[in-house]
């Protein structure tokens, strides 16, 4: 139970500094309170499951004691390392998957922006003729 107050420690510290990275007007940052009650819900109902696995669903009094040390000693001893980890993942796991995707979204832009172009080369010249032609069936003969 003290792993899983490690656990909850760094998720939230996590959630609250990506909510800040956010821009001022994203929907997560504007009801970041809102999401943070969420998560302590899911991260409380996670709780209860882990007991439910490890020890068959008995609760003990020491049981949200050992969360709330978890919690502490998150705050005391494991911050700085678990953080530096978060940035190393971050670098070498989420910036180059993040790269890749806006890579892949950029070259269908380009691709479909040249299919556009091609396009319009072969419609241009029936678009002058069908622009030329209701203008001699209206006038007067």
């Amino acid at each position: 139970m003290i792993a899983s107050g490690v656990a909850a420690g760094f998720l939230v510290e996590s959630f609250r500094d990506s909510c800040q990275a956010l821009r001022p007007g994203a929907l997560l940052r504007r009801y970041q309170g809102l999401f943070e009650i969420l998560l302590w819900l899911v991260l409380g109902i996670a709780s209860f499951y882990l007991l439910f696995y490890l020890r068959d669903g008995a609760w003990r009094i020491y049981d949200p004691l050992a969360q709330i040390v978890g919690i502490i000693t998150y705050e005391l001893w494991f911050r700085q390392p678990m953080l530096i980890g978060r940035r190393v993942f971050i670098r070498l796991v989420v910036q180059p998957i993040w790269w890749i995707l806006h890579l892949v979204v950029t070259i269908i832009r380009h691709i479909v922006r040249i299919l556009v172009k091609i396009l319009m080369v072969i419609i241009w010249p029936f678009l002058k003729i069908i622009k030329k032609i209701p203008r001699r069936s209206l006038q007067k003969k």
